[in-house]
């Protein structure tokens, strides 16, 4: 069988049967393309180009406080710029949108005028200074604002460059100053911290003065001194009790008293010697003799007027010591002899003689220094021997004294670890507030240089290199290319609606249907022939439609005219997008 796909004359006979599915869209997308390609108002754009400059000074020298990006700087001001108290200003300034605010709310009118105005960034390679890599940075920035008129496109413009290019130097000027200021209520605050923790740490130190961990170093030094200046009193105490043993030895084999002598070179007792010597013949007598005996009688008065004289010359301890050797002799003859034993008998009467002497000296109670000692050897001996007592009572005060001075440092360098655990919290919150002090000089000095860098203008900053013109041309809409838009899709729509009118058409037109139909081709082809009749109906149908068409058009251009657009403004219109192409 034949190849029943439609050739080129088959879609030019269906082009020919649908011939008013293709001209009407076409008409009507074409006459719309050109409708809006003429309606739709001219939109004007006024541009300014602002370039970043970069401050004068290097940056190693002179620090910015502005550490921000430039992008984020032009996204921050152009927030300031866009809120509604400018918006309104500029709108109120320039007599902007005065249809619009009488039938929309502000809202409205400023975020369209938000829309209209436009910022665009241009960026650059360059090479970071900080670590040599490539990157890219801002360095310029354009502003735009769009509106049908191109004078009043171009005035709004340069205010908003006007605007931004105060608004840099302002958040500049501000944030340096804000800085500068911030940094001197810090600095401030610190010296005022650092004054108090002064006070309050002189105040501490005066009442923990001996306690403090410097102190107690000296303490434990002093301790250390005082511990070996006691070992050294010890030597001493020790050298001058031998040296005091040593002169009481001395001392006591020395008679106080000088021996005088007479004409022939013998010597003469003192009462002193003199009752030593009766003291000591009395008891040998007494044994010998009765106590009436004249030369008992004879001894013992003269021993009560020497003792009388000079006092008691007996040494209780010695007649103690005497007495019990007597006692002792006397038990041992005692074990060989008999009470009556002439030994016996004489020991008896000398242990009651020294018994009644013993009685006799505790009664009296003499003193044996009446008599001033006269003795060179003996009083200088004495006189040493005072001052070695002199000697051992000051080391023994002395050494009184470091104990008392050694036991109170003890106890504060006892107590010192609790102090000092406060003391060093203090200081070390000092050192810090001090570093931090310095630390926000420093910084506020850089800042202080940096608000003059600003105020001076040598920091970073926006200049104007293109201002904004008054546009010539119309930015938006782009009229020819809505027309051939239109034109392109006015074809299409055309032969669309064939191709759909075709496919919901079920009737047979031509011989290969019938033939794809039936698998063979018809023997004859009779084409239609309409009557007398069915041609009147089919140029009366023309007619009618040709009216209708007119009809619409007139009611069409009257509502265009009315709602729309003056004829003669969309006439004039025309004329100058035709102009255009």
């Amino acid at each position: 069988m034949e190849n029943q796909a439609p050739d080129i004359k088959d879609y030019l006979k269906i082009i020919k049967r649908r011939s008013k599915f293709v001209i009407i869209p076409f008409v009507a997308i074409s006459l719309l393309s050109i409708v809006l390609a003429v309606v739709l108002p001219s939109v004007f754009r006024s541009s300014a180009t602002i370039l970043i400059e970069e401050q004068e000074i290097p940056s190693e020298l002179v620090r910015s406080t502005v550490t921000t990006f430039a992008d984020q700087r032009i996204q921050i001001i152009s927030q300031r710029i866009m809120s509604r108290v400018n918006l309104m200003e500029i709108v109120k300034k320039f007599n902007l949108y005065t249809e619009d605010l009488k039938s929309k709310t502000e809202e409205k009118v400023l975020d369209k005028m938000r829309k209209s105005i436009k910022v665009e960034t241009i960026s650059a390679d360059v090479i970071d200074p900080r670590n040599g890599v490539p990157t890219k940075a801002t360095i310029a920035f354009v502003l735009s604002f769009d509106d049908n008129s191109p004078a009043l496109c171009q005035k709004v413009a340069n205010e908003l460059v006007s605007l931004f290019l105060k608004e840099n130097i302002k958040t500049r000027t501000e944030s340096a100053d804000n800085a500068a200021l911030f940094l001197q209520e810090e600095s401030k605050r610190l010296k005022d911290k650092i004054q108090e923790i002064q006070t309050r740490l002189a105040g501490f130190k005066e009442k923990n003065l001996n306690l403090l961990p410097e102190i107690s170093q000296m303490n434990q030094q002093e301790v250390t001194a005082l511990t070996n200046q006691l070992q050294a009193l010890d030597n001493q105490d020790r050298a001058a009790q031998e040296r005091r043993f040593y002169m009481e030895g001395q001392l006591a084999q020395v008679d106080p008293n000088t021996s005088a002598t007479n004409a022939v070179g013998n010597r003469v007792f003192d009462m002193k010697d003199r009752l030593k010597q009766l003291q000591s013949e009395y008891p040998s007598l007494s044994a010998h003799y009765s106590d009436t005996h004249p030369d008992v009688v004879k001894t013992k008065r003269e021993i009560d007027s020497l003792q009388k004289e000079i006092g008691s010359n007996t040494d209780v301890n010695d007649i103690h010591g005497e007495l019990t050797a007597k006692k002792s002799e006397l038990a041992l003859i005692l074990k060989q002899y008999s009470d009556k034993h002439p030994d016996v008998v004489k020991l008896q009467k000398q242990i009651s003689a020294l018994q009644q002497e013993l009685v006799n000296a505790k009664e009296h109670e003499y003193a044996n220094v009446t008599i001033m000692p006269d003795n060179p050897a003996y009083i200088t001996l004495k006189t040493q021997l005072e001052s070695v007592d002199s000697e051992i009572r000051s080391l023994a005060q002395t050494r009184s004294q470091m104990n008392s001075r050694i036991a109170d440092l003890r106890e504060k360098l006892r107590q010192s670890p609790l102090v000092e655990k406060e003391y060093l919290d203090m200081l070390q919150e000092l050192d810090n507030t001090n570093q931090r002090y310095r630390e926000v000089s420093a910084r506020e000095m850089e800042a202080e240089i940096a608000q003059q860098l600003e105020i001076q203008k040598k920091g970073e900053r926006f200049t104007l290199i293109d201002p904004p013109q008054e546009p010539l041309q119309a930015f938006s809409p782009n009229r020819i290319v809505i027309l051939f838009l239109g034109m392109v899709v006015a074809i299409a729509g055309g032969f669309g609606t064939v191709a759909l009118v075709e496919l919901l058409d079920s009737t047979i037109h031509s011989e290969k249907s019938i033939a794809a139909i039936l698998g063979s081709a018809p023997l004859a082809t009779i084409p239609y022939l309409e009557n007398a009749k069915e041609s009147i109906d089919r140029k009366k149908r023309r007619l009618s439609l040709l009216i209708s068409i007119l009809i619409s058009s007139i009611v069409a251009v009257i509502a265009f005219n009315f709602i729309i657009m003056p004829l003669d403004v969309f006439w004039f219109k025309l004329l100058r997008v035709l102009s255009t192409l």
